[in-house]
């Protein structure tokens, strides 16, 4: 695992998540709506863990093993 890499990046999950709720707030589908909507929260949710990911970073800007 890269630490480096955008999978990492808060931003980069809060972006998939925001393009995921526009394209939901385009369908009229209630169950593909729905759907959308699921996916999106799932990418607030690995916003949430990337951004702790970064928090518990150690100082001398290394990660610990059990993180990765």
């Amino acid at each position: 695992m890269n630490p480096k890499s955008k999978l990492y990046q808060p931003d980069h999950w809060r972006g998939r998540a925001e393009a995921t709720r526009k394209k939901a707030a385009a369908l009229i589908d209630g169950k593909a709506k729905d759907r959308l909507l699921k996916i999106a929260l799932e990418y607030d949710k690995l916003a949430w863990r990337a951004h702790f990911w970064q928090m518990r970073k150690n100082e001398d800007d290394t990660w610990p093993e059990r993180e990765l």
